[in-house]
């Protein structure tokens, strides 16, 4: 085992390097006869996007998180403050980043913690005791853990008999402790000091991490706060610790739905539609198409992401269940060829939201500021891909006698559409906040875009499930970086948010 020594006699001793919390320490190496590395069956599970398993045994239900992708010990791995019949105060930390690392959304009970044990030798008693604690944790950086930040949800002491040596330790919290949703959760396995009763206690690591680090607590050996391993020089250590629980209210969503090639963000309708829709080019055939599909873990999706799928005959009915609270969905999937359609419109003096109405109306209705010179607008008109549009999208056109039709054509198939383009003037009280006027443009937008209006404290740009892009005080904001798609535009005005669909089109 590797050890930090800080005994007294011919004292090893840890010395703190100035300006910097890299401790370099002068290590010994023990062997202990019988001690070995076992491979151990567990649940019988599947990895899942490399950071989860799904599984259950006689006394685990829920799925589990890991941070190891392996739960095999490698002997002499794990680093602890011991003087080699007895161990001192060791604390070891486990952050788990519950939305970032795991996909997990929503909160989540934690029922079960396994820990790997790789030798237990107690002196005076028959066991030892291990104390192992549930924090939560707001703001995680993934490279330090600082106390004072954690909040304590349970303490539990178990006690590790030496027959335990080469097995995975199971500490039961059920019915559990709920981790909210976007809080981290901290888990300490606590060794208090064995000397007076010479217990000698070594957690099981290996160097098959998928996922963040161990981190240390030793004072005897000058390591009073919790510092991540490799700063101490053991960047091959990773803990084996496992994490079983389930969701409070589980929810079976679709997160993301891609096909490649395809045109535009997918539309994805939750609650009460639960619909999916692709769009793509006017020429794909469509009774061969492999979806790439996103889920919350612990859930599983038919047909599964990567299948080759038939849609040319309708839409597809996807089901997302789990495995344990028998949760399910039905989401009604869609795959089309993109048509002769105007998708978007947009002019600088627009005062309110473009209506578009497809078949069997096929009309565009732009709205702008009561004043305006209807004879002489640019609108830009936006289509699919592939499609051309007669007038061409911002050139010049006179509304002042009525709508103007626009043809929408495919550039090789023989597809085409006309289309009544109508602009109407409207007073400056058609926003639902009339002392707020903004402007959005251009709407839909290629690379830039630009938000006009009095005390605009904040712009926030979310996709279309709600998840927040950026977060911006600039009222001309570049895309380039993003993805054609819908998009929602939150205006942050006096106190007041302004919800505005903004199309990104290129």
């Amino acid at each position: 085992q590797i050890a930090i020594n800080a005994g007294e006699e011919g004292a090893i001793f840890v010395e703190r390097i100035k300006m910097k919390t890299l401790f370099i320490l002068i290590l010994t190496l023990f062997t202990y006869a019988g001690i070995y590395a076992q491979t151990f069956s567990g649940t019988d599970n599947v990895i899942v996007n490399n950071h989860y398993s799904t599984g259950s045994n006689n006394s685990i239900k829920g799925f589990r998180l890991s941070h190891s992708d392996s739960q095999i010990i490698e002997p002499g791995k794990t680093v602890s403050c011991n003087n080699g019949s007895f161990h001192y105060e060791n604390s070891y930390y486990l952050a788990y980043d519950l939305k970032n690392d795991f996909n997990l959304n929503g909160d989540w009970i934690v029922e079960n913690v396994e820990i790997a044990v790789e030798s237990a030798v107690a002196g005076n008693l028959s066991d030892q005791p291990l104390v192992v604690k549930l924090f939560v944790l707001s703001d995680y950086n993934h490279q330090n853990i600082i106390r004072d930040s954690l909040t304590l949800l349970k303490t539990d002491t178990v006690s590790v008999s030496d027959s335990e040596s080469g097995t995975l330790k199971n500490i039961d919290f059920s019915p559990g402790y709920i981790v909210s949703d976007g809080k981290v959760l901290v888990v300490e396995f606590l060794l208090p000091d064995g000397q007076e009763d010479n217990n000698l206690l070594f957690l099981g690591s290996n160097n098959d991490r998928i996922s963040d680090s161990t981190f240390i607590r030793a004072p005897h050996c000058g390591i009073n706060e919790p510092v991540n391993v490799s700063e101490i020089l053991f960047p091959d250590m990773m803990l084996i610790a496992n994490i079983y629980g389930q969701y409070a209210s589980p929810n079976p969503e679709i997160q993301s739905f891609t096909i490649e090639g395809q045109l535009v963000n997918t539309e994805i309708k939750n609650d009460p539609d639960y619909t999916v829709k692709v769009v793509m080019p006017a020429d794909t055939v469509l009774n061969n198409l492999t979806p790439i599909i996103q889920i919350p873990a612990g859930f599983q999706i038919t047909p599964a992401s990567g299948e080759n799928t038939d849609f040319s005959l309708g839409s597809v009915i996807y089901t997302v269940d789990n495995n344990f609270s028998k949760v399910s969905q039905s989401w009604d999937v869609s795959v089309v060829n993109a048509g002769p359609d105007i998708i978007g419109a947009g002019l600088p003096e627009l005062n309110g939201e473009v209506v578009i109405d497809g078949s069997p109306d096929y009309t565009v209705t732009i709205p702008v500021l009561e004043g305006s010179n209807l004879n002489d607008l640019s609108p830009n008109i936006f289509v699919y891909n592939g499609f051309t549009i007669t007038p061409e999208s911002g050139s010049s056109q006179d509304f002042s006698l009525g709508s103007v039709t626009y043809t929408v054509s495919h550039e090789t198939l023989p597809v085409t559409q006309d289309w009544q383009v109508s602009v109407i003037e409207t007073p400056a009280g058609i926003n639902k906040i009339s002392k707020h006027k903004v402007q959005i443009f251009p709407n839909p937008a290629n690379d830039i875009v630009t938000i006009k209006a009095k005390r605009i404290s904040k712009i926030k740009l979310l996709d279309i499930t709600g998840k927040t892009i950026f977060e911006t005080s600039e009222q001309s904001v570049n895309l380039s970086a993003y993805k054609e798609g819908i998009y929602i535009l939150k205006i942050y005005i006096d106190g007041i948010i302004l919800n505005r669909k903004l199309l990104i089109i290129r």
